[in-house]
């Protein structure tokens, strides 16, 4: 059981409370309360003011979810990087909370024009993802909309999973990626949008790269080739969480 739904549970607090304490909507407080909702550190900090509830133990079970592809060495990645801060919590066991800033769909068009933004970046939801030492470098979070990533293997990165990314920074796009060792990417561009993609072949001197998607329906699907010079970020995906 999730340390929230328990808390809830244990404390009987009820529904309309958490409503009007909170001032939210009835089927967040219900998501809330169930579990089925991922808490933000504003959130938690306010259910830790409210009802005296565990603050990073809230956090944690943000990470309670099945875990499709990761890294546990993300900071051993040769990629020049921005040394923006993340942040940690320690876990019982020796392993690390890592929690980064997640852009979920409805996000998609304010990122485009705020994503340099510290402030803007500061007030997205967060995510969390399970590490083995503190990573330096900028790690985002992106929630995955629709199938072009699904070819039902156990390689799919689905519609609604989680998508957690190390960025590129732009310094380094002049030389090759290494595909060899990470696959997929999140790219963002004020033409594209932003997308999860495979990307299988770069051209450095012409700063372009081809874009695959693994979905087979390549007649709603085709390969796509992005010229650099529209595109704002690049991060390599280290870790795939989808919720159980």
């Amino acid at each position: 059981m999730k340390y929230i739904v328990k808390a809830f549970k244990d404390a009987k607090i009820p529904q309309k409370q958490v409503i009007s304490d909170l001032g939210v909507p009835q089927s967040y407080a219900s998501a809330l309360m169930n579990g089925k909702k991922e808490v933000g550190k504003e959130i938690a900090k306010k259910l830790s003011d409210l009802y005296g509830f565990d603050q990073s133990l809230i956090l944690l079970d943000g990470s309670s979810t099945s875990i499709k592809n990761s890294s546990n060495d993300l900071g051993s990645i040769e990629y020049p990087t921005l040394n923006s801060p993340n942040q940690f919590i320690d876990l019982k066991d020796g392993k690390i909370l890592m929690i980064i800033a997640k852009v979920e769909e409805p996000a998609y068009a304010g990122y485009l024009s705020g994503y340099s933004d510290p402030e803007y970046i500061e007030n997205l939801p967060m995510h969390s993802i399970i590490v083995e030492k503190r990573h330096r470098g900028t790690y985002r979070a992106f929630e995955i909309v629709g199938d072009s990533m699904d070819d039902g293997t156990k390689e799919s990165i689905p519609d609604g999973s989680v998508a957690t990314g190390r960025e590129i920074i732009q310094s380094y796009w002049s030389t090759k990626f290494h595909t060899h060792r990470f696959k997929d990417y999140i790219i963002v561009s004020h033409t594209e949008g932003i997308i999860a993609k495979r990307i299988t072949h770069q051209d450095v001197v012409a700063g372009l790269i081809t874009c695959h998607s693994l979905n087979p329906n390549k007649d709603e699907y085709p390969d796509r080739i992005i010229d650099l010079r529209e595109v704002k970020q690049i991060f390599n995906i280290v870790n795939v969480s989808i919720a159980r």
